[in-house]
């Protein structure tokens, strides 16, 4: 069997678990509707979807397994983080082009790049080894470079760019966007982690990358049009993301979060679509900001 065949078929079968639990028939019924679109060969038995299901297990990290309780397959969350289904769904767009020609007439991509994409390789090389790395480093708001030695810890991305999450020498959690670094180098050197950070729970309470541990965590309530409460819907903006009002002129939603520059960015991007209902103080914040863009724009 030719291996296009194989992947696709390992495709489909996580595609459709994306969707939630799913039964041996529905499988069966969609492998066999893309072995008819396909011209592949038919057949598929419960034999070879156990073996499927081990490969997407072994290759992607994915663990789908029958629940007995439901009578259902389903992917247990527990040993299947959410990196690996990410890196799938990039794996499925980069597939389906490289077996396509002529892509120019119906695919159009964004004419942005996101750049330093190209340390991703060797970060992640370094943060799994305990590597200690150095760079140069651009800040927007200085001419200058800086050399910077980091233990590095973990990426973030966040709008299409990513982030190095790391200790410097003094051992001061610092955030790096990997746009700025050049002349990356990885060391041969080791460091022990002592402090333990969590890098997880460093970015649990805010919107973006920017935390300032001195920021309390505040309630924001949100109201969006109906219209513009669509899109929030289907792509929440934080994980303690709760709707409060869903009804046929607008939505209502609450974050706990803390108050950063990307929030209130994120806000005024979606200009008289949404308003401010709590906390008082980032309402007068956005009112502010929405004041200088109309001076400027007049001025």
């Amino acid at each position: 069997m030719k291996q296009v065949e194989v992947y696709e078929r390992l495709a489909l079968i996580i595609n459709l678990s994306r969707s939630g639990p799913f039964s041996w028939e529905a499988v069966s019924r969609k492998i066999e509707e893309l072995q008819s679109i396909k011209g592949m060969d038919k057949g598929f038995s419960i034999r070879t979807f156990q073996r499927d299901l081990n490969e997407i297990r072994e290759m992607h990290g994915i663990d789908i397994r029958f629940n007995r309780r439901i009578n259902r397959y389903e992917v247990n969350e527990e040993d299947s983080g959410p990196i690996n289904m990410n890196l799938q769904e990039s794996f499925d767009m980069i597939h389906a082009f490289q077996l396509s020609k002529g892509l120019s007439e119906f695919v159009f991509f964004d004419s942005r790049k996101a750049k330093g994409t190209e340390h991703l390789f060797g970060l992640v090389h370094a943060i799994q080894n305990r590597l200690i790395v150095s760079f140069e480093y651009s800040k927007y708001w200085l001419w200058e470079k800086e050399n910077r030695t980091i233990k590095p810890l973990a990426l973030k991305e966040f709008k299409n760019r990513w982030y190095l999450l790391g200790l410097n020498d003094q051992d001061e959690f610092r955030t790096f966007g990997l746009d700025r670094i050049t002349d990356l180098s990885i060391g041969t050197k080791r460091f022990e982690d002592s402090h333990k950070v969590d890098t997880l729970s460093y970015h649990k309470d805010i919107f973006g990358i920017s935390n300032d541990p001195e920021k309390p965590l505040e309630k924001v309530i949100l109201t969006f049009t109906e219209f513009k409460g669509r899109y929030i819907k289907s792509m929440p903006w934080h994980e303690s993301q709760q709707i409060l009002v869903d009804d046929e002129n607008i939505l209502t939603i609450s974050l706990d979060v803390k108050i950063n520059y990307e929030l209130i960015s994120e806000i005024l991007s979606h200009g008289d679509d949404v308003r401010v209902d709590a906390p008082e103080r980032l309402g007068e914040m956005v009112k502010d900001k929405a004041g200088n863009i109309v001076n400027a724009i007049i001025n």
